[in-house]
């Protein structure tokens, strides 16, 4: 779990240095959100399922013994 912090801690710390490479990264998310609302309601069933097998996968992968 300290890991994938770490990872995101980083990788904020890369973008609020990087002007060029934030602007790209807004543009993707407001074209994300631009395409949710345009295929609105089946898009966010279809996000909340995939949100959701991702969160049980890396949840599993945590637990198994080593």
């Amino acid at each position: 779990m300290l890991r994938a912090f770490g990872i995101f801690g980083l990788a904020i710390v890369f973008l609020l240095i990087s002007a060029t490479l934030r602007g790209r990264v807004m543009g993707l998310l407001a074209a994300f959100v631009e395409m949710l609302a345009k295929y609105s309601p089946f898009s966010y069933v279809i996000f909340g399922l995939v949100a959701l097998v991702a969160f049980l996968i890396f949840v599993s992968r945590g637990s198994r013994p080593r």
